[in-house]
């Protein structure tokens, strides 16, 4: 469903974003004061109204009722601003991308402006866009208000905010370890991404982090949460080298991340431990792989190929079971967690009985006629309240609208892939040490039923140093939750909890040697 804006969050780094539902309007207020911001998570900085609130990573409210629609996205992407603006439009019911109103060039950036209106469920709201693109990161500027007060509001705060804006680089010279900018070759595709290296000549072990669904830079920043750097920040101070890089087509990264399949990545992860291997700083003996979410399913490929070059491997929240019994479980669990009726997940679970098949055969005119009569029939099921908080008005602008969002991720060649995979059989053939890690309340790859299944393949493959633990409190990005609710993942402080770093790293020091600066 629609997010509104002011419950929108990052999901596997890609921008969700939509219209505001209301009632009622506020009355126009005086222009507000601009004050110089950082934002780490997104590394921009520039200016932004003072005193208005973040009520999620990059949105910031101008008031704290339902009253008040005026909303400020200040953010980035890895991703072309093409991609970034496709992965858009279905959040703002549009089928094509509104035409520039113009161009905007700062000290730092070039901007591409847009403005237009909004209408979902008879509520019309205005929408200023800029959007400027460098180096395979997209940076965004949002302002959305209402028609009295829009001309105000872009010239006292879109127009002086987008010209304010620009990249922050991060600073590394206070890290007690080195940080450098590399790249490698899987095959024809060039990937780019991040060294951190103990201080010290070496050997040094080392990992490699591979990323989850969807495409990824190489900090895998979830919901405003860069997982991946706060990772491989801690195993270095500890004396673990650490690779991170940026998905094939994603941020520095060159390919195309939308027709790679499970074994395209599979590939990228062997060109990154043999990178590793080629680095005279780097114990090619001790090099692992940690891998999260569908980077767990990645971890089992390599696990099974003893060519790999993987000397351990972690599965951070990694599938136990097949993909089509993960996606079945996966929509059961989190409808039911967002107060679904049954009729409501019979109706999804049904449909995704349908329409695996077609996926999997890749029939896209089938699957999109599926989705748009299952969509039709669900709209029947939804309360008005719920109608509401979707934000569209009727049956088929509800079918358009979701459709179009759902197939951009069902069509990717790694969700295609995803279905017919199964871990189990590559975990039974690993002989290689594992750690397969999930949390408590996962709503993504329930402990449940996916730790046990792990457990059973390490077991029926006689492997001696296996191992699944449980954290608790845990959600799917190991942060501290009392729900495992995707919605909190934007909400939620961009920490782990306080068990799982440790976790990791007393798992990895007592396989490996560190070297000694």
């Amino acid at each position: 469903m629609l997010k509104t804006l002011r419950n929108a969050i990052l999901f596997f780094g890609m921008l969700l974003l939509g219209a505001v539902v209301t009632t009622a309007q506020d009355a126009p207020q005086d222009a507000p004061v601009l004050t110089p911001f950082t934002d780490d998570v997104f590394g921009v900085q520039g200016r932004m109204p003072e005193g208005w609130t973040r009520v999620q990573a990059g949105i910031y409210a101008r008031g704290s009722g339902a009253r008040d629609i005026v909303l400020l996205a200040i953010q980035s992407a890895p991703l072309s601003s093409d991609a970034l603006m496709t992965a858009l439009l279905p959040q703002f019911a549009l089928t094509t991308a509104p035409e520039s109103t113009g161009f905007l060039s700062s000290t730092a950036l070039d901007w591409q402006l847009y403005h237009f209106p909004v209408t979902q469920a008879g509520i019309t709201v205005e929408v200023d866009l800029a959007l400027a693109e460098q180096v395979g990161t997209t940076y965004l500027v949002l302002l959305q208000s209402n028609e009295a007060e829009r001309e105000a509001l872009a010239d006292s705060v879109f127009f002086p905010v987008v010209g304010s804006i620009q990249p922050t680089a991060e600073d590394t010279s206070a890290l007690p370890y080195e940080v450098e900018e590399v790249t490698f070759s899987s095959g024809a595709v060039t990937l780019a991404g991040t060294l951190t290296l103990p201080p010290g000549g070496g050997p040094h072990p080392a990992v490699v982090l591979l990323t989850g669904s969807g495409g990824q830079d190489r900090d895998e920043q979830v919901a405003g949460f860069r997982v991946f750097r706060v990772i491989a920040d801690d195993l270095t101070r500890r004396g673990i080298a650490v690779l991170r890089f940026d998905d094939r087509g994603i941020g520095a990264s060159t390919g195309d991340w939308a027709s790679a399949d499970l074994n395209a990545f599979a590939d990228d992860a062997r060109a990154a431990i043999g990178y590793l291997g080629s680095r005279e700083e780097i114990d090619d003996e001790q090099i692992g792989v940690l891998g999260h979410s569908i980077g767990g399913a990645l971890a089992a490929i390599l696990g099974a190929d003893p060519a790999s070059g993987a000397a351990f491997l972690i599965s951070m929240a990694g599938p136990g079971v097949a993909g089509r019994e993960t996606l079945l479980e996966q929509n059961r669990v989190i409808l039911a967690q967002q107060g679904a009726s049954q009729a409501q997940i019979d109706s999804q679970i049904a449909f995704l009985r349908d329409a695996m098949p077609l996926i999997e055969a890749r029939d896209w005119d089938a699957y999109k006629q599926l989705a748009h009569d299952t969509l039709i029939e669900q709209w029947g099921l939804l309360s008005e309240e719920q109608r509401a908080e979707v934000g569209v008005s009727s049956a088929e602008e509800f079918a358009e609208t979701v459709g179009a969002n759902g197939f951009t991720t069902v069509s990717s060649e790694e969700f295609v892939s995803l279905l017919s995979y199964d871990p189990a059989p590559d975990w039974e053939k690993t002989t290689v040490p594992v750690l397969a890690l999930f949390g408590e309340f996962d709503l993504q790859v329930s402990p449940g039923s996916h730790a046990p299944a792990l457990e059973a393949a390490f077991e029926a493959g006689g492997n001696p140093d296996a191992a699944v633990v449980i954290i608790a409190g845990a959600n799917h990005l190991f942060q501290h939750t009392e729900t495992g609710a995707i919605e909190e993942y934007s909400q939620l402080p961009p920490e782990f909890t306080a068990d799982f770093l440790p976790t990791i790293a007393g798992w990895i020091l007592e396989r490996v040697t560190v070297a000694i600066p």
